[in-house]
């Protein structure tokens, strides 16, 4: 692997810690215990839009791949639709227990926030390069494990979710993106050598720029929940 290879990969994990969710002042207020409960919900119900289109972005960006990439997708897809325990049903546990029933989060508009995240990463998965959707992936599941501990300690310590139940969904991803992420960053780093070939047209400025539009996005998904009326 060449040292420009590597170099664009630690930038693009420059953008990451930037832009890192557990630096955001609604995820800091969780950590401190001074979110309000009446936000949590509404967390709750809004990123559940989220959760559940996550999958189809995987599908769709596995349509679109081969070989090794294909696979890893794949991967990632069925631990999301693991039919023991789909992702979006370990959420609706969370949900439910902070109080946030199944009818408000079948019947929840999306905030501006969570809509521009959802249309983000779906143009992403579906028109851009594979590369960039591969970027895109990983600036989200490069965090998650450490954002879903922190999650996990703050519902605990300041909001009486103790249940096993009630953690699962940030338990499964406090491991499983462990290895989403590594599988993504040695994909981006081979990107360019013969096992992963570029794609015409895109150079690795291109996907550092998509990179971080995903960034904004997921950051502001969540300027959007603590800023609206709950």
């Amino acid at each position: 692997m060449s040292r420009k290879q590597t170099e664009w990969v630690q930038q693009l994990d420059i953008a990451i810690a930037e832009r890192n969710l557990l630096k955001h002042p609604f995820y800091q207020d969780w950590q401190a215990g001074t979110l309000e409960h009446a936000r949590l919900r509404l967390y709750a119900a809004q990123y559940y839009l989220h959760v559940q289109d996550f999958p189809l972005h995987l599908r769709n960006l596995a349509d679109r791949a081969e070989g090794g990439l294909r696979a890893l997708v794949l991967e990632n897809l069925a631990e999301e639709e693991n039919s023991a325990a789909p992702h979006p049903k370990l959420w609706r546990h969370f949900a439910a227990a902070i109080g946030v029933g199944e009818e408000t989060l079948w019947t929840s508009a999306a905030l501006p926030g969570i809509r521009r995240l959802i249309e983000t990463y779906r143009e992403i998965c579906q028109q851009r390069s594979l590369a960039e959707a591969v970027a895109a992936l990983y600036a989200y599941e490069a965090q998650v494990p450490e954002i879903a501990t922190s999650k996990i300690a703050g519902l605990r310590r300041h909001y009486g979710v103790s249940t096993a139940t009630g953690l699962a969904y940030f338990a499964v991803h406090e491991q499983a993106d462990k290895l989403h992420r590594a599988a993504c960053r040695g994909w981006l780093e081979n990107y360019g050598n013969s096992s992963v070939p570029p794609e015409n047209n895109v150079d690795q400025e291109q996907i550092l720029q998509t990179a971080r539009r995903a960034l904004d996005a997921l950051w502001g998904a969540l300027d959007s929940i603590q800023t609206a009326p709950c």
